[in-house]
């Protein structure tokens, strides 16, 4: 695996450098983040901590990945500045485990706007306590369907086929 830099910005209002990368992996799968940021931080002579990639892509039909990654002076300024999940990407599953935070408590649902609305009209909570059966062979309270039939205009049969 060979890391090259294509380019090297300096970014001094948020203290750090923007780099783009290439990473030649001829002969094997795309390298994993951790190697890649280890081989970035020997190059730029920085802690590989204080090294963040945020995209390592392969491209298709060739042994060549591209990538973007950001290095800091700091890592109070890498942890105010990157999103929480960006640093530990490229950790391996034990140093992932130490840097878990702790669960924090749920939080009660919320009840739903429909039922919100039905509680602020004063509705029942319950819909059986809404409405009240019938006793037995009582005709079911609805509204009648009226029919209305049009007026036949004299003169005009109209056969249907």
């Amino acid at each position: 695996m060979k890391v090259e830099i294509i380019e090297k910005t300096e970014n001094p209002l948020l203290k750090r450098t923007d780099v783009k990368f290439k990473v030649d992996h001829s002969g094997g799968p795309t390298p994993r983040r951790l190697d890649v940021r280890v081989q970035l931080a020997a190059q730029l002579g920085v802690s590989e901590e204080l090294v963040v990639i945020e995209k390592l892509a392969s491209t298709r039909g060739r042994q060549v990945a591209s990538g973007i990654a950001r290095t800091y002076n700091s890592r109070e300024q890498l942890e105010s500045i990157e999103p929480k999940y960006l640093p530990k990407r490229g950790m391996p599953k034990e140093a992932k485990a130490e840097a878990k935070p702790e669960e924090k408590p749920k939080i009660e649902k919320l009840p739903e706007k429909k039922e919100e609305k039905l509680k602020e009209a004063g509705a029942p909570e319950k819909p059986e306590e809404k409405a009240e059966k019938p006793p037995e062979g009582a005709k079911p309270a609805g509204k009648a369907k009226e029919v209305k039939e049009k007026p036949k205009e004299s003169g005009e049969d109209v056969k249907e086929s």
